[in-house]
């Protein structure tokens, strides 16, 4: 990742942190999965969108992920800065799938608890944000066999 990603995900990692009862490696702050005009979620969940709870968390959400847990907060943009509002939930890393897509300017990625709740997340990638995305995404994915 070059030095401005590194920046900014110490931001936002700095912003979270607080908030976490672990040390946190990486942090984004994600819209639900269509709401910025994606496609590509019906792809990764295998049809229309059906089985996502994707309206329990906000829109946008901040997740954090640490060494054992992902994080997801309510929270407020404020300039280049982001004000933690609520922590909203909370997976075990182990207990959560992760299936990822990068395609054009847009990473679009799934959470799948073992319980079977679906959370269809997006990011932009544009404007030299992949490297910072995908840095997230492998952070976030990071359990998996």
């Amino acid at each position: 990742m070059d030095k401005k990603g590194i920046k900014q995900m110490a931001k936002m990692v700095d912003a979270v942190q607080p908030n976490c009862d672990e040390e946190i490696v990486a942090a984004m702050t994600c819209s639900h999965a269509g709401s910025m005009r994606s496609v590509l979620v019906s792809k990764l969940i295998g049809g229309g969108g059906g089985g996502t709870k994707t309206s329990d968390l906000p829109n946008p959400v901040f997740l954090a992920v640490g060494e054992k847990t992902i994080y997801a907060f309510k929270y407020a943009p404020r300039g280049f800065k982001f004000k933690i509002k609520k922590e909203v939930a909370r997976w075990s890393k182990d207990e959560v799938t992760v299936s990822s897509e990068l395609s054009g300017g847009m990473a679009t990625f799934v959470l799948t608890t073992k319980s079977g709740e679906g959370y269809a997340l997006e990011v932009p990638t544009m404007m030299g944000a992949k490297q910072l995305v995908e840095f997230f995404l492998d952070a976030l994915e990071g359990s998996q066999e």
